[in-house]
């Protein structure tokens, strides 16, 4: 992922979300959040306090990070299972977040440690971004065998790959021989 790796990062703290579902690289690559360990310190290096995280918060964690890349299909025009918000909302749902007043105007932080509150940070970072409008603008590779998220920084908001100079060119080189080979196709 290295030439979508370096496209900008979606803004404020939509970046963090951003940067948790890529903590995977799908398919076989490697899963920063693969043991308690690993997944603290992932958490601690992204300013969340986390001493000691137990297989369940593992779990919590990882099945909020697929279920967030699940749900980020519907912003290339795929269909998404509506059970996928039933599961994410279950997930994020129970969060500690609090109220915070500043002359900047109102935000939510989260209002614990751990997991926990790592998964409040997220719901926090969701909230401003369907606020701003930047929330559909972080998609998923629509190519099954990378499923990155990226910031759409485009114009007209359209991509649908992470890079149209690999998974892009991919893609569409595909669909173009599965049509070559069907009966009848001109070629």
């Amino acid at each position: 992922m290295t030439e979508s790796a370096s496209r900008p990062p979606a803004p404020g703290p939509l970046a963090l979300v951003e940067e948790f579902i890529n903590s995977r690289e799908l398919p076989d690559g490697d899963d920063e959040l693969a043991t308690p360990d690993q997944a603290a310190s992932w958490l601690r290096s992204r300013g969340t306090e986390a001493e000691m995280l137990s297989d369940r918060d593992l779990r919590r964690l990882t099945a909020t990070r697929e279920a967030l890349r699940d749900l980020l299909e519907a912003h290339t025009g795929e269909n998404v299972d509506p059970d996928v918000s039933v599961r994410l909302q279950k997930l994020l749902g129970g969060a500690a977040m609090r109220p915070v007043l500043s002359p900047q105007g109102l935000s939510l932080v989260a209002d614990t440690k751990g997991a926990e509150g790592f998964l409040g940070r997220l719901a926090a970072a969701i909230i401003e971004a369907t606020l701003t409008g930047t929330w559909e603008r972080l998609k998923v590779c629509r190519s099954d065998r990378c499923r990155w998220a990226y910031y759409d920084h485009s114009k007209n908001g359209r991509g649908a790959w992470c890079s149209m100079q690999t998974c892009g060119t991919r893609e569409k080189a595909r669909a173009y021989r599965a049509r070559q080979r069907q009966p009848g196709a001109a070629g």
